[in-house]
């Protein structure tokens, strides 16, 4: 069985006025022509993240095809990857860049923080000059990738009230909202396929202006600058309510939206919350609190494939890993040394 095909993707401006920018490069370890196919819609942005593909087979031709959306302050790109087994980029310096699974099964990477690709959900996120590593498990994989300066988008979140944001926050505040992001991105989409001047005045900017500002709320406050010997009263309370529904649904999806319907308070206030009673995030108390029920459960025989299933963890190379770094050995050495 051959071996997958690594090239590094490299455009010619010149190709842009053509529907598809054909990228031929040799492969002298096979001496054959591989032939990438890539939307002009896509050229531009292709050139900042500079990506490295991997086919899938020696005679596979891989594309990709998508459409941009470029505003004022923010981008959308909604792309497809046929035929491309393994997908390495680099996010720009200067930007915070998001992605929003859309068909296909994949999984990776982005700097230190898994990828997901449940559909219409949040995939991933990426802070500035981060690496994004994607692998397919199908032929044809998509989504959609918001770009936006780092900068701007912190300087807009202090404009809402945050003082000393951090972007790292938007992992956990952007889930629950992938909704509203998808509706005005499809519209932004559809209109600029038209290049509509009018269009552009009197719908585009409002509805990127609308996901521009709502990123702007959700960023939280740097958690390195919360004091934890501060406490509110009603603090605490707030993080009994949310481990009390982890607890009660640890098998089941969680994000931070549920734990905030669950307390009735908002993102903001619950985050904060965590931080001063615990010093951690809402979700990192979840995945802590899954390892050591987990772990619980190896100790009582119980195999690890089921262990993860009931703790609501997915049994992979990576979660065994998780576990490792934590309790210095791997799942089934717990289960074996228990039976």
């Amino acid at each position: 069985m051959p071996k997958p095909i690594s090239v590094i993707v490299s455009i010619c401006s010149s190709h842009c006025s053509r529907l598809l920018s054909l990228v031929r490069i040799e492969l002298s370890l096979y001496k054959l022509m591989v032939t990438f196919q890539v939307d002009k819609n896509l050229v531009s942005w292709l050139k900042h993240i500079n990506p490295r593909i991997e086919a899938s087979s020696a005679d596979l031709s891989a594309r990709l095809i998508g459409s941009e959306f470029k505003g004022r302050k923010l981008s959308i790109i909604k792309i497809g990857a046929k035929g491309a087994s393994r997908i390495l980029a680099r996010n720009p310096d200067t930007s915070f860049s998001f992605a929003i699974a859309d068909g296909g099964v994949f999984k990776g990477v982005a700097g230190d923080r898994d990828v997901f690709a449940t559909p219409n959900r949040f995939s991933f996120m990426a802070l500035p000059g981060e690496p994004v590593e994607i692998c397919s498990g199908t032929d044809l994989i998509s989504g959609y990738i918001f770009q936006i300066s780092a900068d701007y988008l912190l300087s807009e979140a202090v404009e809402h009230g945050t003082q000393l944001p951090s972007l790292v926050t938007l992992q956990e505040t952007i889930p629950g909202h992938e909704q509203l992001i998808l509706a005005c991105a499809n519209q932004l989409i559809k209109f600029s396929a038209l290049a509509d001047e009018l269009s552009s005045l009197r719908i585009m900017q409002p509805l990127e202006e609308s996901i521009v500002s709502l990123l702007a709320t959700l960023v939280g406050v740097d958690p390195s600058a919360l004091n934890p010997g501060k406490q509110n009263n009603s603090k605490p309370s707030y993080v009994q309510i949310a481990l009390s529904y982890m607890e009660n649904n640890i098998n089941q999806p969680i994000n931070l939206s549920d734990l905030c319907i669950a307390c009735n308070v908002s993102c903001r206030t619950l985050q904060v919350s965590f931080q001063t009673v615990m010093s951690s995030t809402p979700l990192q108390v979840l995945q802590e609190l899954r390892f050591t029920r987990l772990r619980d459960l190896l100790l009582q025989g119980m195999d690890v494939g089921r262990g993860c299933e009931t703790v609501g963890l997915q049994h992979s190379g990576r979660i065994s890993a998780k576990y490792k770094q934590i309790y210095g050995e791997l799942p089934s050495h717990t289960r074996s040394r228990r039976l």
